[in-house]
């Protein structure tokens, strides 16, 4: 079972439908859209998915929640009263989010993913951008159908013991290059240019200095990562540069806001981070988020 009609939720639904796969969308809102999907490479394809609502779950499904890092925790409180054992996959960006759910999961296998697909959604067009691979891990429990599923559906994945040194090298990218170009309003690429090669630095290098406080691998080749991934995404738009283009809210307190939260729990100081945080913040309340 899918949470929601955004882009990531519509990319997983388009899969399970060209993978033969038993699956339903949980709508958001009181009744689906029918969205057109186009993959990276082939045909598009009308995509008008089964629907459920909370009441009629099971128990023994998968439930995926592809959202907003944001919208995890007012999700899960409001599927709670219908919650039994059910698998769950909180799939989002950011830090910070499984603290805040984790005490409603009690009971429940819980899987962390984060992945690397690229999706673009305006309207009811959603259009693939870019593939990549998905790192996950259990958080509590275990579940061989889960992982099975998840492997075919989210090919091609790595599962790992501990998550959170691939969940910060994903932050210290996300923390440049998602409000960067929001706030620069600029494709990921154009990051490439001289004119932001001083922030790009000044952004890794309190990252990387908070990574080896608290000891976790490669902190020391950070800005090399970003711009490779500067690189490799040069023709995207960020998913924070599209929020805030359509004036929805961001999910910058769970990536630079995270690394402040962080950096003064161990007394350190990240004012680039802070200052990019707060710009976006701002830009927040200018767009009418």
């Amino acid at each position: 079972m899918i949470l929601g009609q955004g882009a990531i939720g519509t990319l997983l639904a388009a899969r399970c439908e060209q993978l033969h796969l038993d699956y339903a969308v949980m709508g958001r809102q009181t009744r689906l859209h029918t969205l057109h999907f186009q993959p990276l490479t082939g045909a598009g394809q009308i995509l008008s998915s089964p629907s459920i609502s909370p009441a009629q779950l099971r128990g023994d499904e998968l439930l995926l929640l592809p959202l907003k890092a944001y919208q995890l925790l007012p999700a899960i409180q409001s599927l709670k009263p219908f919650l039994h054992q059910q698998p769950l996959l909180l799939l989002h960006n950011g830090m910070g989010v499984l603290d805040e759910v984790q005490p409603l999961l009690a009971g429940h296998t819980v899987i962390q993913g984060i992945t690397r697909l690229a999706v673009l959604k305006e309207g009811s067009q959603v259009r693939e951008t870019g593939r990549g691979a998905t790192d996950l891990a259990w958080v509590t429990g275990c579940n061989a159908q889960a992982k099975d599923v998840l492997n075919t559906l989210l090919s091609p994945c790595t599962w790992h013991a501990d998550l959170l040194p691939a969940m910060w090298q994903k932050l210290a990218v996300n923390a440049v290059i998602n409000p960067l170009t929001a706030l620069y309003q600029i494709k990921n690429g154009e990051l490439a240019a001289k004119a932001h090669r001083s922030a790009i630095h000044q952004l890794c290098k309190e990252i990387g200095q908070l990574m080896q406080t608290l000891k976790l691998p490669g902190a020391g080749n950070l800005e090399a990562t970003v711009l490779q991934v500067i690189q490799a995404t040069a023709d995207n738009n960020s998913s924070m540069y599209q929020d805030l283009r359509l004036g929805q809210r961001t999910e910058i307190d769970y990536i630079n806001g995270f690394v402040c939260k962080k950096a003064h729990e161990l007394g350190l100081q990240v004012p680039h981070n802070e200052a990019l945080w707060r710009q976006i913040k701002a830009q927040e309340q200018t767009t009418g988020s």
